[in-house]
Parts: C-alpha cells; structure tokens; sequence
C-alpha cells in the first residue's frame, strides 16, 4: 500500500510505502506535522511491493490535532460510504473538493475500485464533478452524495451568498505555471502576500501547476485564489475555486473567463491585469516542437495565446494597466494589439529573469497610497524590477510603461517611415544591414530579430545623409518619447528605450508574414510592406 497525506493546498506532505507482507490489514502512525486539515490517500495495488497497477483507493479528509493512528483493510467488502469532509460551509462561487471511503462490517476503511464512485447534489444549491468537486452556485442547504454498487453516502452542506464588496484596485494574475517556470510562480504568490494587507487593493489569481509535466510541482491543476497578507514563506491565501485539471491556460478563452469572473467578484474602481509565463513577443514559438507557442505557454495542452488573439481574450473589457510578466512582450506589434483595452501598457523589450516581478516591490506604491494616479502608481514596475534585480548586474533587465492614447501617433509616425525606407531602399541597403548588426537587439535568433525602435531610428538618422530618412527617423523618435512614460534598464542592456519592432530582412520576413498580417499593426501601417521588401 501506498499512503500519501496532502495539505489543504493538495501540496504533499508525507508519503509512505508499506510492504504489504501478506498482511490485509495495515495502520500508519501520522505524526509531527502541523494541526489542521488533511487529506490521506491510500493506494492498494495488484502486487505486493507497490507492484502492477493502484486496484483499490481510499480517499479521506482528516483532521490533526496530535499524531494519529489510521488503518486500512483490503480484501474486504463495504457496507457503508463515508463522505468528507462532513458538515462544509461555503460561499456561492466556493469549490470544495470532497472524497468518498468505503468502510467495512468492523468499521474499518477498506478500499473501492479507482474511478467508482458516482456523485451528486441535492437541494439545488451546488453542482459537483465526477471527482467530488463541488461549486457552490446558489444559497440555501443540500447534501452532497457519493454512491457506488449500491451504497451511499452523504454530507450536509450549506451555500451562503458571497458578499461582494468594492476596492480601489484589483490586481488579476493569470499564473500559467504549467511550464518550467512553476517554482517561481510560488515565490511570486508569497510575494503578493507581503503586499496584500491593504483591503483597497485585492490580488486575485488563477494559478496552474502540472505534476505530470513537472513532478516538482506543489499541486496538480487550476485554482483560483484571493491573496491573503502574510509574511511567512508559506502560502496562505485563500483558495476560493480549484478549477480541476482540464483547464487550458494557453487558451484565450480561459483568459476571457477568468478575467470576466475576476471582475464580477472582485470589482474595483481601477484594475491590473498580469499574464504571467513565457513570452515570444509578436510571435509563435520559434521550437518547432510548439509551433503555435505566442505567449501564456501551457506545456501540458502544448497551446498557448497568440497576439492576434489578445484582443478577443480581453473583450470589452478595460483595464488601467496590462502588464506582461513574460519575455520580449515590450513591441509596438503587441502594444497597439491592445491599446483599446488599457490606458498602460507594461512590460519588457528583453527576455527578464525566470523570477520575473519582484511584487513587494512593484506594488508598494499601490499598498501605502492606492488613490495615486495611474500613471505615478505604474512608475513601480520599472522601480521595483530596478531594485529587485540590482544584486544581479549580468542579468538583463529592462522595464517600461507606455502610454495607449500615444500609440496611434507612433504608428502613424512608423509608418511614414516605413514609406520613406521603401522609396531609398537602393540607396540604404548597407545602412539597413549595419543598424540590423549593430541596433540594441533582445534574445537575437536567425528568425527573431527584435530592435530597440529609438536606437534603430538613432542610427538611421545619424547614418543617412537623406534629408526624408532623418526627418521620419526624428519624427519617430519624439513620438517614442511621448509614448514611453517610464522606461529604465540597467547597465547589460543600455541602448533600451522602452519598445522594440521587428526589424527583420525581406528573406527573414517571408516565413513568417502569413503571420504578421493578422496584426493590427500591420494592417494600420506599412511597416509589414517595408518588411517585404527590406534588404
């Protein structure tokens, strides 16, 4: 047999194997661990020595006070179900895991064939899966019932109308951890914790780990929660819905739930959105084994959200900041994508850290004075990315905000300049190549040539002699530094001024411009055009 206990967060916390020596019955002795809520599994197999495959399972939810003796019996027949935990309170739009055991004549657990168990509700006040998840969806009292080769068992439960209240922010983060970049998803959560005792500013997160993709991982699946204040390094914020384990983050319709449900139960004067994993820039992936990959990698669907894809994730949805916590996202491909939906745009030019935001830092600002302004509060992404990275100077860092009500004034002025580059094509083709060479780059790749957009002007304009080439080239560097409202970066990565562009040859362009005409941008400039054709 296999005994494993899980804390109230499914983040296991003891697991014993036990020789079954012939034995049909077995007890574990569970102790030294905190007092408080646990759920035991026990997993009986086919062959002794954990051998063959789990026959039997017995799923219970216990409580610790002191240490405590369990026993299990195989081999034996049910006659009752027990359903726990027993007697749950929660509120409408709550989720409660329950589990179901079989107990013998000599009431003792004994074990029911994997995946057996039928469940249901009564009362009409929840609805629950085939894996005893429940949601409380309306107010009022009912049962949940679990039932198998003609047994039964029940708990009451009781849903209560979740109260909900107004706050001057909310800060929505959608965690997709199921990727190589779960550890620090758990740092980043204690890290809002720190910041989070400020009732006017609320951080809400749909968070997901994968255990089969990643074993390291302290849970299995999607949950929703309401961070808690805390300043401990454990996690105590309050698990409001555990979504299961066939959620798709890489899905833009996902990010649309999410963000509709986020703000329904957590309305606020103003909002934060974060997208929080890889990032790609513009693009799809460039590993041929996630040719689809944009950004929000879900590594156990293999999909993820494309750019093109962004504003029908967001909807009609507006948020006062969306900030990316994922690589390269800082270009004026992805920014213009969703300037309808945001008054700033924040994020990074560079490929940052795996640990991405230091969110102590970041939202300090917002914790001790939550009715500054959008764009005072917005200035703690670069500081806090500055202060929190300035152990680490061979790490790159760059942060920016920019302004969404500039952007159609840069796009105009970009593409102007496109029209220009077109006309003397002949004439700049050396220049063309160097500035590719030479331009402030992020994570370069054969097919991903991302260019800081002032640094590539700057040496544009200082390289031509052509009066309509310094001209356009000027132009678009004012309106870089109207839109740019904060920008800051540190000594690894000078030449950064706060967004980049593709600046790709024609031949690079090719293989991917199927691509790039489902951009906005470039369907309200001619830089795809000057991309074509681009020496």
């Amino acid at each position: 047999m296999k005994w494993s206990l899980y804390d109230s967060a499914e983040t296991l916390q003891r697991a014993i194997a036990l020789s079954d020596n012939g034995s049909l019955t077995q007890q574990a002795l569970i102790s030294n661990l905190a007092k408080g809520q646990y759920h035991l599994k026990v997993e009986l197999y086919e062959d002794p020595d954990l051998g063959g495959s789990v026959v039997g399972v017995l799923d219970e939810a216990i409580t610790l006070n002191s240490s405590r003796t369990y026993t299990a019996v195989a081999n034996t027949d049910p006659v009752s179900i027990k359903v726990t935990p027993q007697n749950v309170t929660l509120k409408t739009g709550q989720s409660k895991r329950f589990y179901a055991a079989g107990y013998n004549a000599q009431k003792k657990a004994t074990f029911i064939s994997p995946g057996s168990f039928a469940w249901s509700t009564t009362g009409g006040v929840a609805t629950v899966g085939s894996d005893g998840l429940l949601l409380g969806t309306s107010a009022g009292n009912g049962t949940v019932v679990a039932s198998v080769t003609g047994l039964e068992g029940s708990t009451s439960i009781k849903v209560e109308e979740n109260q909900i209240t107004q706050s001057k922010w909310t800060v929505l983060v959608y965690m997709n951890a199921a990727n190589d970049l779960y550890t620090f998803s758990e740092t980043n959560v204690n890290q809002m914790e720190t910041v989070a005792g400020n009732p006017d500013v609320r951080f809400v997160v749909q968070w997901k780990q994968s255990t089969d993709r990643y074993s390291g991982s302290t849970f299995n699946g999607t949950r929703r929660y309401l961070v808690r204040p805390d300043n401990t390094s454990n996690i105590v914020s309050d698990l409001v819905q555990d979504m299961g384990t066939n959620v798709d983050m890489g899905s833009k319709t996902t990010l649309h739930d999410f963000i509709e449900w986020g703000k329904t139960n957590y309305p606020a004067d103003r909002y934060v959105l974060i997208i929080w994993n890889h990032g790609n820039g513009w693009k799809r992936g460039i590993d041929q084994n996630y040719p689809t990959r944009g950004v929000s990698y879900d590594d156990e669907t293999g999909n993820s959200i494309q750019t093109w894809e962004l504003a029908q994730a967001l909807g009609s949805n507006h948020f006062d900041i969306i900030a990316w916590d994922a690589s390269l996202m800082q270009m004026i491909e992805v920014a213009d994508e969703i300037r309808d939906q945001a008054d700033y745009v924040v994020g990074s030019e560079e490929s940052p850290p795996g640990e991405g935001y230091p969110y102590d830092l970041v939202f300090q600002g917002f914790r001790d004075n939550p009715d500054a302004t959008t764009l005072s509060l917005s200035k703690g992404f670069v500081d806090g990315m500055l202060a929190g990275y300035a152990g680490s100077p061979t790490k790159k860092i760059t942060q920016s905000v920019l302004d969404t009500s500039e952007i159609s004034n840069l796009n105009a002025k970009i593409s102007a300049l496109a029209q220009v580059l077109i006309d003397n094509k002949s004439a700049l083709e050396l220049l063309i190549a160097q500035v590719r060479t030479n331009a402030k780059s992020f994570s370069p790749l054969s097919n991903r040539v991302y260019r800081d957009l002032w640094d590539v002007c700057d040496r544009l304009q200082t390289g031509s002699s052509i009066t309509e080439v310094q001209s356009a080239c000027a132009d678009v560097k004012a309106a870089i530094e109207l839109a740019v409202k904060w920008e800051g970066h540190n000594t690894t990565s000078n030449g950064s001024h706060g967004v980049s562009i593709d600046f790709s040859s024609a031949t690079t362009f090719s293989g991917f411009s199927d691509d790039y005409v489902q951009l906005r941008f470039s369907n309200e400039t001619l830089w795809n055009e000057w991309l074509t054709v681009a020496p």
